[in-house]
């Protein structure tokens, strides 16, 4: 900004100051690209933390509910069938994706989840690591009404981050993907494991130990760290 002085001859008075005019300069073209580029290099670095933040947020949120669901769709199970709370001889005697599909909001049922997503398991989803969920058993699977999926498998081997004796009494294995096939589908992250135990209920993976939970290893005992911190901090 610069400031220039005129003066004005007025007759029969002589010359006399006008008031001050300021000048204002504006910006060039070069410095309004080189402000544009250094915002640009900011949203680019800023936006996906703030995308990813928010994303992993509602996936904490989703798998809050998925916890209370499952509990509350047991017992259901055990109210529609006549028996009593905690009879877990009669599950072991039902289709517990049949079961849970009449006592919660369901769009799709399926055999496996190949035949749900038209893709298999093995080459849908990754571990935390991105490597592919190669051995993560497949089985009856349904989606619900707000695109979680659910696939239980009555596998009693490879359980992670639960007690030995959780292990002796485990009846099957959850699968549930948060947001369905929207992605990343990534055990960890939107995927998670939970557990029939005999005498507990559902419990989740991890409720014990963390120690695969990590981004350089398979994320399958995830769950109980993130239901704990309400938060994904890996």
């Amino acid at each position: 900004m610069a400031e220039k002085i005129f003066m004005i001859n007025i007759p029969g008075i002589g010359l006399r100051k006008i008031p001050k005019i300021k000048v204002f300069r504006g910006f060039t073209l070069a410095e309004v690209l080189i402000t544009l580029v250094i915002i640009g290099v900011i949203a680019a670095m800023t936006i996906p933390t703030l995308i990813n933040k928010t994303n992993n947020q509602e996936y904490v949120s989703r798998l809050v509910k998925t916890y209370s669901t499952l509990s509350q769709g047991l017992n259901s199970i055990w109210q529609n069938n006549g028996v009593a709370p905690g009879d877990y001889e009669f599950l072991n005697s039902v289709d517990i994706i049949d079961e849970l599909a009449k006592v919660i909001s369901v769009q799709k049922q399926c055999d496996t989840v190949n035949a749900c997503l038209g893709v298999s398991l093995a080459n849908t989803y990754k571990f935390l690591d991105n490597t592919k969920a190669t051995g993560m058993t497949d089985g009856k699977t349904l989606i619900t009404s707000d695109g979680q999926l659910y696939t239980y498998s009555d596998a009693t081997s490879k359980f992670y981050g639960i007690s030995a004796e959780d292990k002796d009494n485990a009846m099957g294995r959850f699968m549930i993907d948060v947001n369905g096939s929207k992605g990343p589908n990534k055990i960890g992250i939107d995927t998670y494991i939970f557990y029939l135990i005999r005498g507990k209920g559902v419990i989740p993976s991890g409720i014990e130990s963390n120690s695969n939970c990590a981004r350089n290893k398979y994320g399958q005992d995830c769950t109980g760290k993130v239901l704990r911190e309400k938060a994904i901090n890996y």
